[in-house]
Formats: structure tokens, C-alpha cells, sequence
């Protein structure tokens, strides 16, 4: 594998700029930078809402678009116009003296504020929870499948480590955004690596107890893999 441009990084969403109709691709089409090949090219995936690939090509960086769901820096202060008129500073003062007046007197309330903070700590759970499983623990789990795998020939190691890196990906991912097939194809394509490989690796009974564990972690069911 080559050494990572500036431009683009393995995993990437990227975007198409402009169509290919031969290969029945639109503008705007949506894809994941599966593998750098040269400077400037890169293998695209495109795959369906299913996790389905549907194509697999060959594109040079200018043709491409990366897409980011994050702002390049958050705004401290947000300033909004209230009421009209160009005074934005003015109404902002006014509008926050109202806000100000009003959250005081909610929490006067003794239920509103016990529902104000019953919900402020639901919110911080869900941040850190995922189906009974925080995030925390599974990237433990991702680290120690890539340190059994490091164990194998380069032949056989990339393709597996290439579906590690997607299940990371997704696993990184707000849960309402992940792609519960698309991680049920990969964890199957793990454990039909792990089923396959010729050379005796010490950790490989783990390295697939650990697929397992993810998918129980994350409610994906998968079939037991054979010997269990």
C-alpha cells in the first residue's frame, strides 16, 4: 500500500464531481476510499443503504469531492436577531435577558427541574452508550483484533484489515447513522477470514470470539462459527 496524499486518507466519504455514465455513476454519487493506489488515485466503493457494493473504481483526486459533517470551527457565540429591526446586538440582549428570566423561572419548579436534568443526563448516557456497549469497549475489542492480525503475511493481512477499518468507521459513527448491514457484512467477512487462514496464528480463537462479541455488543446477529 502506498504512503497517504495530503488530499485524501483511507476511509474518507468522498463524492463524485462529475458523472460516469459508463459505469452508470451519477454527479453527487457517494462513496468510501477503500485503498490508495498511486498519488492522486484512489480505489472508490460505492455501496447501497444496505451495505451492498454496487462499484468499485479507479478515480484520480479531481474528480472527487471529500465530504465533512463537522464545521472547521465551532462559533462560541451565536448571535441571533430577535424581533426586527438592524440592532443585532441590542435584540441579542434583549432576547437573552428574556431567555434568562425564563429558565429561572422554570427551575423555581422543582419538577421542571428534575426533568431538565433527568434529560440532560439521558443525553450524556447516549453519547456514551451504544446497544449496552459504550464505544470505549469496542475499540478495545477493534485494537485486539488488529494486533492478531498484525501476525499475518501482508497477502493475507490487508484485505482483513480493510474490513476492520470499516467496522471502526461505523462503529465511530452517531448510532442512528450506522449501517447495521453494511457491519453485518463485514463481521461475516471477518469470521470467514479467520475460518480460512492457513497459517497457525497464536490469538486466532480470540480474534473471532472478539468478532462475535461485537456483533452481540451491537445486536447484530450473526451464525455461530463452526466448532462452536
Amino acid at each position: 500500500m502506498l504512503a497517504t496524499p495530503n488530499k485524501f486518507n483511507l476511509l474518507d466519504i468522498v463524492a463524485l464531481k462529475t458523472p460516469l455514465s459508463e459505469h452508470n455513476l451519477l454527479a453527487g454519487q457517494v462513496g468510501t476510499i477503500v485503498e490508495i493506489l498511486a498519488p492522486d488515485v484512489y480505489e472508490v466503493e460505492f455501496s447501497d443503504e444496505d451495505g451492498q457494493t454496487y462499484a468499485m473504481q479507479a478515480l484520480p483526486a479531481h474528480q472527487l469531492l471529500k465530504l465533512h459533517y463537522k464545521p472547521l470551527k465551532t462559533m462560541s457565540n451565536t448571535i441571533h436577531q430577535y424581533g426586527k429591526g438592524d440592532n443585532v446586538a441590542g435584540d441579542k440582549i434583549q432576547g437573552d435577558k428574556i431567555q434568562g428570566d425564563k429558565n429561572q423561572n422554570d427551575f423555581k419548579n422543582p419538577t421542571i427541574g428534575f426533568v431538565a436534568q433527568n434529560q440532560a443526563q439521558a443525553t450524556v448516557s447516549n453519547l456514551n452508550q451504544t446497544s449496552g456497549a459504550s464505544v470505549t469497549e469496542l475499540m478495545q475489542i477493534i485494537s485486539n483484533l488488529r494486533q492478531t492480525v498484525a501476525q499475518l503475511p501482508p497477502d493475507e493481512r490487508n484485505e482483513i484489515i480493510i474490513d476492520i477499518d470499516d467496522v471502526e468507521a461505523e462503529i465511530q459513527k452517531p448510532e442512528k447513522e450506522r449501517n447495521l448491514p453494511k457491519l453485518k457484512k463485514r463481521l461475516l467477512a471477518l469470521l470467514t477470514a479467520a475460518s480460512v487462514i492457513a497459517a497457525p496464528i497464536a490469538g486466532m480463537t480470540d480474534f473471532t470470539n472478539n468478532v462475535m462479541e461485537i456483533a452481540n455488543k451491537l445486536n447484530i446477529e450473526l451464525p455461530l462459527p463452526s466448532g462452536k
